[in-house]
C-alpha cells in the first residue's frame, strides 16, 4: 500500500459525493450524506498526503486508455505534493464540516456541492499526476469547476465579473504554463514529471531559465503574485463563505505548488537571478498585499489581499532556498523550503478559518462590512474564541503556528551573508527587511480585522441582534485545533517536512534541525535557536497568572458599582468608536501615494465646515493602482480591437465561404514555395 491507494480512496469518495450531491442535496438529509462522504474523502487525503511525507516519491503509473489530447493517464504521489495533498484532506473535512449548517437544500445547493466535490477532485489529480498531459487537463479541469463554484448566484453581476476576471486570469497563466511544459519536454524527450526530472541536464541553460519564467508567471496568476492578483478581491468576496474558504486555502496553493514544482523538482534554473527574480517578486507581492488589505472594510476583500501578502511570504522563501541552492549553502536551501512548506500548511488552516468565520459573520449579521458591525464577541461568543485563534495564527504571533514558519523564513534570510557574495547577501537581507515591514502591517491589520467586528459596541441593529443559534462552529473549530496542533507539536510537523525535503534536495537536515529537547536550529547551531513548544507552555503559563492573582486577591466584601469620569460625556455611541478606516489612516496617510484614493465630503451645507447642521459624510474610495493603470487600458485596448474584427463576424454565408478559400488559396501558395 501506497500513498497513491489513499489518493484513490479520496477521490472514489469525492466522485461519490459528487453524485450524492447532485442527486440528494435537494433534501436535508442528502445534503448531510454529500458532506459526509467529501469529508471522508478528506481524510483519506490527509491520510494520505501525511504519509507521502515520510515515504518518499512513488512509481509512476500508467492507468486507462491514452486520453482524448494524447497519452495515458499517469499518477505519482511525491514529497513535495505531500504537504499540499495534506492541506487538501483538511480543508475539505473542516468544509464538509460546515457545509450543512451554511447551505439551504435546494437545486442551486445541489449544483454547487456536485462543482464543489469534482474541483476536489481535480486538485487531487492535479497533486497526484506524473505526467504533462495528466497534469494539464487535471489543472484546466480544476480552474472550469472553480469558475462555477464563484458562479453560485449567476444573475448576480458583480458574482459575474468575479467569476469573469479568475477565468480570464486563469486561462492566460494556462497558456504560459503550457508553453513552459512543452519547452521542457521538446528538449528532454519525455513526457512523465519523473522522466522530464532525469533528463534536466539535456536541458541548455537558457530553455531551463525560459521556462522557469514561463511556469513563474503562468502559475502566479493562479498564485496571486503582483500584479498578477486581481481576480483575488473580485473572486473572493462574490462566492459563497467555504467557496472562498478553498479558493484561498487550498486552489492559491495549487499555483504555489506549481512554482515549486519548476525550481526544485523538474529542470530547476542555473545561476542566482531567478532566485533574486522570484524572492524579489514575493517581497513585493507581501508588502502590496498587506497594504492594500489595510484600505479594505469588506472582511473578504480585506482577507483576499491578506492572502496575496501570505502567498508572497512563501514565495521569498522559495527565491531565497534557490539563491542558497546556486551558492552551495544546501542547508539553508532545505531550511527555507521547509520554512515554505511548513508556511503553506499553516496558511491554509488559519485563512480557511478567517473565511468561514466571515461567513458566520455574514449569516448572523447580513453584512460583511466592518464599520457596521462591532460587539459580536457577545453575541457570537464561540465565533469570535475560534476567530482569536485564527487572527493570532494569521499575524503570525506566538504561540500560534504562523509565527512558527514566519520565525523559520526570517531565519533564513537573515543568513544571506553566507552567500560569500556581498551583493546578493545585500538583496536578501533587504527581503527579510521588506517582510519585516509586512509583520508589523499584518499585526496592525489584523488587530483591526479583529477589533472592530468582535470587539466595542455593536455599530447597527443587526450587529445587536446578531445569534450564534444553528451558525456552523465544528468546521472552523477543527481547523483551530489544527493551527494550535501546528504549533506546538511544531517538531513533529518540522521532523515530517524535513524527511520531505530529504527526497526532493538530497539534503538530510533533520538532526541538524531538530537537535533534541524540542529545540529547533535554523540551519546552523551558532546563529539562533528556540523551542515552539516550551514557549506556548511558557505563554499558557503566562497568561494565568493574572487569573490566579484575580482570584486570590479579590475583595470578599459586596462590591458596589458606580459610574467613572467620561469627560463629561452624556453617554458613549457606537459613533464615538474608531471605525475601520479610522484606525487604519496613518497607514493611509504614510503610503497616500500607493493608495491615491478618490475622497468625497459631502454635508449639509457648504457655509457650515464644522458640521453643525448635520452630519457630514466622508468616503474614500481606493482603485489598486495596478488596476488602474495595467489593467483597464489593457481592457480597453482588447475592446478596440473587438470592435475593429467585428464587421468580419457578419453573419454573411458567403462572405465564411469567401474565408474558408482564401485560407486555403494562402496554404496552397504557402505549400508551393
Amino acid at each position: 500500500m501506497t500513498p497513491l491507494t489513499f489518493c484513490y480512496v479520496a477521490g472514489a469518495l469525492w466522485a461519490g459525493a459528487a453524485i450524492a450531491g447532485l442527486l440528494g442535496a435537494r433534501t436535508a438529509a442528502g445534503l448531510r450524506a454529500s458532506c459526509a462522504l467529501s469529508a471522508l474523502g478528506g481524510a483519506a487525503a490527509a491520510g494520505g498526503g501525511g504519509w507521502a511525507l515520510l515515504y518518499g516519491n512513488t512509481a509512476v503509473v500508467s492507468a486507462g486508455p491514452p486520453t482524448v489530447v494524447g497519452g495515458p493517464l499517469q499518477l505519482q504521489a511525491t514529497s513535495l505534493a505531500g504537504v499540499f495533498t495534506a492541506v487538501l484532506g483538511v480543508v475539505a473535512v473542516a468544509i464538509a464540516l460546515y457545509a450543512p449548517r451554511y447551505h439551504e437544500p435546494g437545486p442551486g445547493t445541489s449544483v454547487y456541492l456536485t462543482v464543489y466535490n469534482l474541483a476536489l477532485l481535480a486538485c487531487l489529480a492535479v497533486l497526484a499526476a506524473g505526467g504533462m498531459v495528466t497534469f494539464l487537463v487535471a489543472w484546466e479541469t480544476m480552474s472550469l469547476a472553480c469558475y462555477l463554484l464563484i458562479l453560485r448566484h449567476p444573475r448576480s453581476a458583480p458574482v459575474a465579473r468575479g467569476a469573469f476576471w479568475f477565468l480570464a486570469l486563469s486561462e492566460a497563466g494556462f497558456l504560459l504554463v503550457v508553453a513552459a511544459f512543452v519547452i521542457l519536454s521538446a528538449k528532454t524527450g519525455a513526457t512523465s514529471l519523473a522522466g522530464i526530472a532525469a533528463h534536466a541536464a539535456a536541458v541548455p541553460g537558457g530553455w531551463r531559465a525560459a521556462a522557469f519564467l514561463l511556469a513563474l508567471f503562468g502559475f502566479g496568476f493562479k498564485a496571486g503574485l503582483v500584479p498578477l492578483h486581481v481576480w483575488l478581491p473580485q473572486a473572493h468576496p462574490v462566492a459563497p463563505a467555504d467557496g472562498s474558504a478553498f479558493l484561498s486555502g487550498l486552489v492559491v496553493k495549487l499555483g504555489v505548488y506549481g512554482i515549486a514544482l519548476f525550481a526544485f523538482r523538474l529542470a530547476p534554473p542555473a545561476g542566482s537571478w531567478p532566485g533574486l527574480v522570484t524572492m524579489g517578486g514575493g517581497a513585493v507581492t507581501a508588502t502590496i498585499g498587506i497594504l492594500y488589505a489595510m484600505a479594505e472594510r469588506d472582511i473578504k476583500r480585506f482577507l483576499a489581499f491578506s492572502t496575496v501578502e501570505n502567498t508572497g511570504i512563501i514565495v521569498t522563501a522559495f527565491g531565497a532556498a534557490m539563491v542558497f541552492r546556486a551558492y552551495g549553502q544546501d542547508a539553508l536551501w532545505a531550511l527555507l523550503l521547509i520554512a515554505g512548506l511548513y508556511h503553506v500548511a499553516n496558511h491554509g488552516c488559519y485563512k480557511t478559518l478567517l473565511f468561514l468565520e466571515a461567513g458566520v459573520v455574514e449569516h448572523a449579521t447580513g453584512t460583511r462590512d466592518m464599520d457596521r458591525l462591532g460587539g459580536l464577541v457577545h453575541r457570537l461568543p464561540r465565533s469570535a474564541v475560534i476567530a482569536f485563534a485564527g487572527t493570532l495564527g494569521i499575524a503570525a504571533l506566538p504561540p500560534l503556528n504562523g509565527f512558527v514558519s514566519e520565525w523559520l523564513i526570517f531565519q533564513g534570510l537573515f543568513q544571506g551573508f553566507r552567500t560569500g557574495s556581498h551583493l546578493t547577501g545585500i538583496l536578501i537581507v533587504l527581503a527579510a527587511g521588506t517582510l519585516g515591514l509586512t509583520g508589523g502591517l499584518a499585526i496592525y491589520a489584523f488587530v483591526r480585522g479583529f477589533g472592530i467586528p468582535y470587539l466595542g459596541m455593536p455599530r447597527t441593529r443587526p450587529a445587536a441582534q446578531a445569534s450564534e443559534a444553528g451558525q456552523p462552529v465544528l468546521g472552523p473549530g477543527l481547523l483551530a485545533v489544527v493551527c494550535v496542533a501546528l504549533a506546538v507539536g511544531a517538531p513533529v510537523m518540522l521532523a515530517a517536512l524535513s524527511r520531505a525535503a530529504r527526497t526532493i534536495t538530497g539534503v538530510s537536515l533533520g538532526p541538524l534541525l531538530l537537535p533534541g529537547d524540542l529545540t529547533v536550529l535554523p540551519a546552523h547551531a551558532d546563529f539562533a535557536a528556540f523551542s515552539p513548544t516550551y514557549l506556548a507552555v511558557f505563554l499558557v503559563c503566562a497568561l494565568a497568572v493574572p487569573l490566579l492573582i484575580y482570584f486570590a486577591g479579590r475583595p470578599r466584601a459586596k462590591s458596589v458599582t458606580v459610574p467613572v469620569w467620561d469627560g463629561g460625556i452624556v453617554s458613549f455611541k457606537p459613533r464615538m468608536q474608531y471605525s475601520a478606516m479610522t484606525f487604519s489612516a496613518p497607514a493611509r496617510v504614510m503610503f497616500n501615494g500607493l493608495y491615491q484614493p478618490s475622497v468625497s465630503v459631502t454635508r449639509p451645507s457648504d457655509d457650515d465646515p464644522a458640521g453643525r447642521s448635520g452630519p457630514v459624510h466622508y468616503e474614500a474610495r481606493v482603485t489598486p493602482v495596478f488596476e488602474r493603470y495595467l489593467y483597464r487600458p489593457a481592457v480597453r485596448a482588447l475592446e478596440w480591437i473587438a470592435d475593429v474584427v467585428r464587421p468580419v463576424q457578419s453573419g454573411d454565408v458567403n462572405l465564411y465561404l469567401l474565408y474558408v478559400f482564401a485560407v486555403i488559396l494562402l496554404a496552397y501558395l504557402l505549400g508551393a514555395v
